[in-house]
């Protein structure tokens, strides 16, 4: 699967390779029945797409649009892989591959999910967005206000990129359970599949301050 923008994919891509970018679906996860909407789209989206495990993802370096998009398909039960250099060499191919319909059923990983009323009672729910985020200073002007989930912790993205020493820089043993946050669920998603590497129970919260300010739930400051 290759998340790239779509005129990048035309462009060039690995020979066979899908075109899927699922960084901008901003969903409403509260509730069972929509849990199990997600699960039925996911369902139609991987027999669409003629998906079965293993999925290799691929893009420009660790980006939250290849991240994002991982996440769905592994949400949805798929084995993902990340690619994130090395294969450009082989990215020749123009045209878009014939796709079989396959039969590959989703089934919801619930521990890679948190949804708003599980990240409000989390013992340690990391906020991977800015420090001026964080501190409700700047917001999206999709969002209503600033602000952040009240208990959390600032963690930028920035710091996840750098693997070495981060357990131990952000306090956290392996095993442990850890939530991450961001505004839509797609910086979090990098820093979801970063601490999942590590051997941390790393749960997204998928509609992150997005959703979160749609729900009219508190913030600090």
């Amino acid at each position: 699967m290759d998340t790239r923008p779509r005129a990048a994919y035309e462009a060039g891509h690995l020979p066979g390779a899908r075109h899927l970018d699922l960084s901008a679906p901003k969903l409403r996860l509260r509730e069972e029945r929509e849990l199990r909407a997600l699960e039925a789209g996911l369902t139609e989206l991987f027999q669409e797409l003629g998906l079965r495990s293993p999925v290799v993802l691929y893009d420009e370096g660790l980006t939250s649009r290849l991240c994002r998009t991982a996440f769905f398909l592994g949400l949805g039960g798929l084995a993902v892989e990340l690619w994130t250099e090395g294969w450009e060499p082989q990215a020749t191919e123009r045209g878009e591959p014939r796709v079989e319909r396959t039969n590959t059923v989703a089934r919801l990983r619930r521990d890679w999910l948190l949804t708003a009323d599980e990240a409000a009672k989390h013992p340690l729910l990391l906020d991977v967005r800015t420090p001026e985020e964080f501190q409700g200073k700047v917001h999206p002007p999709c969002c209503p206000r600033g602000g952040r989930i009240p208990g959390s912790k600032n963690a930028p993205l920035e710091v996840f990129l750098d693997p070495q020493g981060l357990l131990e820089r952000l306090g956290i043993a392996p095993g442990e359970e850890v939530g991450v946050y961001c505004h839509s669920g797609a910086r979090s998603a990098v820093a979801f599949f970063v601490l999942r590497s590590l051997g941390v129970r790393a749960r997204n919260y998928l509609g992150s301050m997005h959703e979160w300010l749609q729900e009219g739930l508190p913030t600090e400051p």
